[in-house]
């Protein structure tokens, strides 16, 4: 009897079992699309990565459109900086060229003053190189006696060296070792022709006219420095040996 208790026991326990089984069927059969959320996850984790991507491709491109930009402004810059460089350039060309022709202007055109006119006997000259006066004279225009301290530029002569100064002799347009002859320069062509040499041998930095003044003697040149006067061979570069001219008597006397 008590064995028959426990047999019955089990069958409804197995029916119990039975109908909590059929049971569960019935509600898993009605969960709507159990595996959704998954499928929605994968999908939204996929959408992630295509807008990861895109963002990334997006800041490819601003990169690359920025790099772009930066070269741009680079490229204009140095655009600018080399017009402006060939403006600069150019203008000193043209400055260049101004000066040429200025140059040539002053070396071909006489300026009306008292130290170019040669129509006159000249009686002071003026030293390009440090504005020194001398006085000279003469009874023709060709060749003149130039006075320092009173006396006169003696070439050879009585001289114990290659020049002095010596009282100004009465026969003094008889003696050459007292004369000078002068010679008007006006352009690099004349001073080429008077130093016999190539016109580019000529300095630029000339500015004409002047005169020079050779010892009949020996053809060198009055020059002056600092220190005096002395008569030196013929360089037409040297502006120690350039001289504006005048008819005004000046009686200076170089010390």
């Amino acid at each position: 009897m008590y064995i028959d208790y426990i047999y019955l026991s089990l069958i409804i326990i197995i029916l119990f079992f039975i109908i909590f089984l059929i049971y569960l069927s019935y509600e898993y059969k009605n969960i709507d699309c159990f595996s959704v959320p998954i499928i929605n996850s994968l999908a939204s984790i996929k959408g992630n990565i295509s807008d990861t991507n895109n963002l990334t491709l997006d800041f490819d491109s601003e990169y690359i459109n920025l790099n772009n930009e930066i070269n741009n402004r680079n490229i204009a810059k140095d655009n600018i900086k080399n017009i402006k460089l060939y403006k600069k350039t150019q203008n000193n060309l043209l400055d260049s060229e101004k000066l040429k022709e200025l140059n040539k202007t002053i070396n071909t055109t006489d300026i009306k003053n008292n130290y170019q006119s040669i129509d006159k006997l000249i009686k002071t000259i003026k030293s390009k190189y440090n504005s020194q006066y001398l006085s000279i004279f003469s009874n023709d225009m060709k060749k003149y006696g130039i006075l320092a301290n009173d006396k006169c530029i003696t070439v050879n002569g009585l001289c114990k060296d290659e020049f002095c100064l010596l009282e100004c002799h009465n026969t003094l347009y008889i003696s050459d070792s007292q004369k000078f002859t002068t010679n008007r320069i006006t352009n690099n062509k004349e001073a080429a022709s008077e130093m016999n040499v190539n016109v580019d041998k000529i300095s630029e930095k000339n500015i004409y006219p002047y005169n020079i003044f050779k010892s009949v003697v020996n053809d060198n040149c009055l020059t002056i420095s600092n220190n005096g006067i002395t008569i030196e061979n013929c360089n037409l570069n040297n502006i120690r040996q350039q001289w504006e001219i005048s008819q005004d008597e000046n009686l200076c006397v170089l010390e």
